[in-house]
């Protein structure tokens, strides 16, 4: 997973798109499962947005959380990012990166 995504404020494009994988590198199956989008503040932890990923390879691991309107972007700054995978086994659920290592930089934008 990167460790920092860069994005300019209210731009809906690049999809966040990461491949979600357990510590030993392999790659975690979704099938069956959905994944969560949770972002909030670097310093304060207060929650900016929540929101379902899209899960483009669901054996390999792979999902997109695709911008949702201009409010994700909406705020210039610094935050922590993580993915919340959930009913991967009945009642089970996983969050990562589970180190905080996801940053988010939205880029004031200049017109």
């Amino acid at each position: 997973m990167m460790d920092t995504f860069k994005i300019k404020k209210f731009d809906l494009v690049p999809a966040l798109a990461v491949t979600l994988q357990y510590a030993n590198g392999s790659s975690i199956d979704l099938t069956g499962g959905s994944v969560w989008f949770n972002m909030a503040h670097i310093s304060t932890y207060a929650p900016l947005i929540s929101g379902i990923c899209v899960i483009t390879g669901s054996t390999t691991g792979m999902v997109e959380y695709r911008w949702q309107g201009l409010t994700d972007t909406g705020s210039v700054g610094k935050w922590w990012g993580e993915f919340e995978l959930q009913n991967l086994t009945v009642g089970s659920r996983m969050t990562l990166p589970n180190d905080h290592t996801l940053k988010i930089e939205v880029y004031q934008d200049y017109n």
